[in-house]
């Protein structure tokens, strides 16, 4: 079993995208946003929780922005937090969803 996780972790750590690469939802994947419910990503083994800045990443993989162009969009609508950290925490998210199968680039 801990193979398995060492094993996981090296594959995140090649996983991370550059700013040309052109996030998308794997087939399968979608993010459901019914009124009155809290905003969820839908994934084959089941759902994801997501927090605003997470719905905002995810809703803008759509395989045509590419990682600069999201972390750009981010930087703008949240002008108060350090721009580098937006760029760390949306290249970690698209990691760990890459690595889940959730997120192609």
């Amino acid at each position: 079993m801990a193979a398995a996780r060492r094993i996981s972790f090296l594959s995140a750590r090649m996983s991370r995208p550059v700013e040309t690469s052109k996030p998308r939802l794997a087939p399968g994947c979608r993010v459901s946003d019914l009124p009155g419910q809290s905003t969820v990503l839908l994934i084959p083994e089941g759902a994801l929780q997501l927090n605003c800045p997470g719905v905002r990443i995810v809703s803008a993989c759509d395989g045509e922005r590419t990682f600069r162009e999201i972390v750009q969009m981010l930087q703008q609508e949240y002008r108060s937090a350090d721009p580098e950290r937006i760029e760390q925490e949306t290249a970690d998210l698209l990691e760990r969803l890459h690595v889940r199968r959730v997120v192609d680039f």
